[in-house]
């Protein structure tokens, strides 16, 4: 019985006074198991509709440069690498990378002439990086709009930019 009157009083305690006046550690709650599992799962599904959220964002846009490169007489290929994975946005960046080939299917071509484009995550509109292998050796990059990185990557005059639409 002396156990529980402590544990109450720690209780009663630690709502009075911060840990730090009460000289008592506060106990780590338990939390319901059901609503543990809800949690885990819900932010679990948040995660995996986000993450194919920017593999489908990525997905539109590569058609985009398929078909706009078509209009000129290139033939353009892409590929996302594990796109289907549930990943987490790092360093403002969503983790999915296509890639993209004018010297044909992505698999066969040289890594050195490939464009990396990926997914800004942390901008409240749909932004692109894109990433070569310039010919001095150095990475270039370009951000820009949908519009605007399908222009730079395929060299098609756009009817519109990317604030017009």
């Amino acid at each position: 019985m002396q156990h529980e009157h402590e544990d109450s009083t720690a209780v009663a305690s630690s709502r009075r006074h911060s840990p730090k006046q009460s000289g008592l550690r506060m106990k780590q709650q338990k939390i319901h198991p059901k609503l543990e599992q809800a949690l885990t799962r819900g932010d679990l599904a948040i995660r995996q509709a986000n993450s194919a959220r920017a593999t489908a964002v990525l997905n539109a846009l590569g058609k985009m440069i398929v078909e706009a490169s078509s209009t000129i007489g290139v033939e353009a290929s892409i590929d996302i690498p594990q796109g289907e994975r549930i990943y987490d946005p790092a360093n403002g960046l969503w983790p999915q990378r296509m890639r993209v080939s004018f010297d044909g299917p992505v698999e066969e071509a040289d890594e050195e002439e490939l464009r990396s484009v990926y997914l800004m995550a942390d901008d409240p509109g749909t932004m692109f990086r894109v990433e070569w292998h310039r010919a001095d050796g150095k990475l270039g990059r370009h951000e820009g709009g949908p519009i605007a990185t399908v222009a730079f990557l395929t060299d098609v005059e756009m009817p519109w930019g990317d604030d017009d639409a």
